[in-house]
């Protein structure tokens, strides 16, 4: 399992769902103190493989210096740069092209659902079609320079996405996702533990690799798939 150093860029989460709670706006947070962020963790990394650092916070690629927060990730020697976004923005033409060559590897993508319908109603707008599309770009970005490349999807647990889990795996599999991680984004309810049981066992079925934060309820039976804040099976 990769670790990977969560650094905000901006405050505010990222796509999550409308039923729970309103959206936020989100503010930028200054370049200069991100890139010091980066800087100190790259500093204390302790060993291999590493340091790898994740991008998030709102939409990154809403930041206006997102590039320059980028490039100096790669400057100060960070191994494996990784965004959590989205998807949406990464359909913009010449966009994936810039992130791929910029030295992003890893791609977290926030997905509510993998059904369209489902996922744009719990999102509350238009989402899921612009995310595909953002994937593919990336992807063929990534193949067109022969860069190897993961792309995870990230899918916030909470009251209204719960019983849509083994569904929401099932179908990242056929969509080309490497791996899903599915994160505590509220109460949930009754059966949860059931439910995201069944989520890894889809995957595991679909050959697709999904890991839940410690955040959720899990049966000694898949222990295996629980990893701590930061880590990650890419």
């Amino acid at each position: 399992m990769l670790e990977f150093a969560h650094v905000e860029v901006a405050e505010g989460t990222g796509l999550a769902c409308v039923r729970c709670a309103r959206a936020a706006a989100t503010r930028p947070l200054p370049a200069a103190e991100v890139i010091e962020r980066v800087e100190a963790l790259v500093g204390a990394w302790e060993s291999a493989p590493g340091p790898n650092v994740l991008l998030a916070g709102g939409e990154p690629f809403d930041h206006p210096e997102l590039p320059a927060i980028v490039a100096a990730c790669a400057r100060l020697g960070v191994e494996r740069i990784a965004i959590e976004t989205s998807g949406v923005a990464l359909a913009a033409p010449g966009l994936a092209p810039a992130v791929v060559e910029a030295g992003v590897t890893h791609l977290h993508v926030r997905v509510l659902a993998a059904d369209a319908s489902a996922g744009d109603a719990l999102a509350g707008r238009d989402v899921t079609a612009g995310a595909e599309a953002g994937v593919a770009a990336f992807r063929a970005a990534a193949a067109g320079a022969r860069q190897p490349v993961i792309v995870t999807a990230v899918v916030p647990v909470c009251a209204h996405t719960v019983a849509l889990l083994p569904a929401t795996v099932a179908g990242l599999a056929v969509r080309g996702f490497d791996a899903a991680r599915l994160v505590s984004a509220g109460p949930a309810g009754p059966g949860t533990a059931a439910l995201v049981s069944a989520a890894c066992d889809t995957g595991m079925v679909n050959h697709l690799w999904v890991e839940t934060d410690g955040a959720l309820p899990l049966p000694d039976s898949h222990r295996l798939h629980a990893v701590p804040e930061g880590g990650h099976d890419d």
